[in-house]
């Protein structure tokens, strides 16, 4: 199936500037907001349906986080448009210039399946907020989300304004055969770089959006710190647990594992499992699809269960699991583990994590809870990683002025809030000057000599 025709009639539309200013790009904020607190239950029950998410974590985790996304631009849209004053070159004056955010005109969201509404509207959110025109793909392992995004989109937006496009990894590959003027991508790394190839073959700039292991490293420093840091690991072992538990553990910055002082594993693998327990009874969501499930299971064969482990095959769920004695060269430790396995593996110093956490590709996120400052800047020195997180997991994604991405094999390119923003729209500098005076000293003359230029004052020659 070729897209052209409806790229070309959204190219069209935005040469008309239709979402050239700032009241045309609020009405598009507000109807999205709109049609997104309208069909709240339709969301749930959709968001239920695909990923057996509960009432609670679906509304705060997707529809609430879309909500404040949208809301947070309304506020700061005016501020965000207005031009910034820059100075001129002398050759320039008398003159004035400014540096202006453009759109950057047509682009393209392909959203993943984890957090099917999200993960899509979100830089939808920074697209229209930055005056684009989208074409959305959603996720085909989330399809009642995607019925319900593509009916809440079409009844808000015109298709030369927004459009969504369904289907499975065939219409994602025919989408990327057309030109855009961005491309955004959230899903895996091994995805992402067919996404980058595809995009540079029109040299469109692509924001990646990618995964990682995403490692947790307890460690109290000295013999005074340990010992402080061991009377706080029940606090420390519910906010690794939380940040595994959401979402079954498919989550980009889920703790993937842990790397704990060896005087601390037995008691944090207890203190991990007293945590899970007391979330039991609460809504917990299943794996995605059969194929996810059995892959996650099968790293059960990695390492003992200390906790956790029961299964029930047929509603795809597997409870939360922390495994002992697993070795650094297995799968368990190779792969993105993106369910609700959790692997502890003691170290005998921090420079024996440091050096696991460096073999591997750069992650999204890296945890680190300790009682000592030193150990927190050590990690923060030795490590690279899209964030950073101390004392807690997952929560350094919420807030709109903290922006959000990957490095390396965990992505590029940054969004949420003003970041958002900026990644779609571009710097453009304008500079506007009067037809007097004209100096004849910048034009072509046969007097003009190196040594005459040299002669005049350095603020004539800007340097």
């Amino acid at each position: 199936m070729s897209y052209s025709a409806l790229i070309q009639a959204q190219r069209d539309h935005f040469a008309s500037g239709a979402m050239a200013g700032e009241k045309s790009r609020r009405d598009a904020l507000r109807r999205l907001l709109n049609g997104v607190e309208e069909n709240e239950r339709e969301l749930l029950d959709a968001l239920r349906e695909d990923l057996g998410k509960g009432e609670m974590e679906a509304f705060t985790s997707e529809i609430q986080m879309t909500a404040t996304e949208c809301r947070y631009a309304l506020k700061h849209l005016g501020s965000w448009m207005k031009p910034q004053r820059r100075g001129v070159p002398m050759l320039a004056r008398p003159g004035r210039a400014v540096v202006a955010r453009a759109p950057c005109g047509v682009v393209l969201i392909l959203g993943p399946w984890n957090y099917p509404l999200q993960l899509l509207l979100t830089p939808l959110v920074s697209a229209l907020a930055g005056g684009n025109h989208a074409v959305l793909k959603p996720a085909e392992l989330a399809p009642r989300t995607a019925d319900a995004v593509a009916r809440i989109i079409g009844a808000a937006f015109d298709p030369t304004e927004v459009a969504v496009a369904r289907g499975g990894p065939e219409v994602a590959e025919a989408l990327l055969e057309e030109r855009y003027d961005h491309v955004f991508f959230t899903g895996s790394t091994s995805t992402g770089r067919k996404v980058a190839a595809a995009a540079a073959r029109h040299l469109t700039p692509v924001t990646l959006e990618l995964g990682g292991k995403c490692p947790v490293l307890v460690f109290g420093g000295d013999e005074a710190a340990t010992a402080r840091l061991k009377d706080s690991l029940d606090v420390v072992a519910r906010r690794i647990a939380w940040g595994k538990f959401l979402n079954a553990g498919q989550t980009c910055v889920a703790p993937d594992h842990v790397l704990v002082d060896r005087r601390l594993h037995d008691p944090l693998v207890e203190a991990l499992g007293r945590a899970f327990k007391s979330f039991e009874g609460g809504e917990y969501a299943r794996l995605v699809n059969r194929r996810h499930f059995d892959r996650v299971m099968a790293f059960l064969g990695d390492g003992r269960i200390a906790s956790g482990g029961a299964s029930d095959p047929e509603r795809l769920h597997l409870e939360p699991t922390v495994l002992t004695g697993v070795a650094a060269d297995s799968p368990a430790m190779r792969d993105e583990i993106f369910g609700p396995v959790l692997p502890v593996l003691s170290c005998d110093s921090l420079d024996d994590a440091l050096d696991l956490v460096r073999a591997r590709p750069d992650p999204l996120a890296v945890y680190v809870f300790s009682r000592d400052d030193r150990v927190a800047e050590k990690v923060a020195a030795a490590t690279r990683s899209g964030g950073l997180c101390v004392n807690d997991t997952v929560v350094q994604i919420i807030g709109m002025e903290l922006p959000f991405g990957g490095v390396g094999d965990s992505g590029m390119g940054r969004y949420r809030g003003k970041a958002g923003f900026d990644t779609f729209t571009r710097e453009r500098v304008v500079l506007r000057r009067s037809l007097w005076p004209d100096l004849p000293f910048r034009y072509p003359s046969p007097k003009q000599t190196l040594a005459a230029f040299k002669k005049l004052p350095r603020f004539l020659r800007g340097g």
